[in-house]
Order: C-alpha cells, then sequence, then structure tokens
C-alpha cells in the first residue's frame, strides 16, 4: 500500500463509531492488533498495542488493512 492508502483506511477506520478494532499487516509477516484509534501523520502511526504499551509503524511497511 501506497503512504495515501495506508493513510486514507486509518482515517476511515478512525471515525467508525463505535470503534471496530482492526488489523495492520506489516511486509516483514507481523499483524498487528488495533484495539483502540490510532494516532498518525501523513508517515506512521502510533497505537496501543494489546498490553497496554506503546508502539507505532511506518505506513511503508504496510502490506494491508484489515
Amino acid at each position: 500500500m501506497t503512504n495515501k492508502q495506508v493513510e486514507e483506511k486509518l482515517t476511515e477506520l478512525d471515525h467508525q463509531e463505535p470503534f471496530i478494532p482492526f488489523v495492520v499487516d506489516l511486509l516483514d509477516g507481523q499483524s498487528l492488533m488495533l484495539t483502540h484509534p490510532p494516532v498518525f501523520d501523513d508517515t506512521g502511526a502510533g497505537y496501543f498495542d494489546p498490553d497496554g504499551g506503546l508502539a507505532d509503524f511506518e505506513f511503508k511497511a504496510v502490506r494491508g488493512i484489515r
């Protein structure tokens, strides 16, 4: 996905009422479960991981969002 595609998809998912958790699949094979809305700009996003810690990812590393 391009940075713009990732940003557009995150914006769409972020505005769902109520928020519905989703998964971000990375190019390296990792799958990130986002259970709370992420904070993002045009290059990456920060989010709370399932353990409650802060984590982030770069848009250029995203394979897909489901």
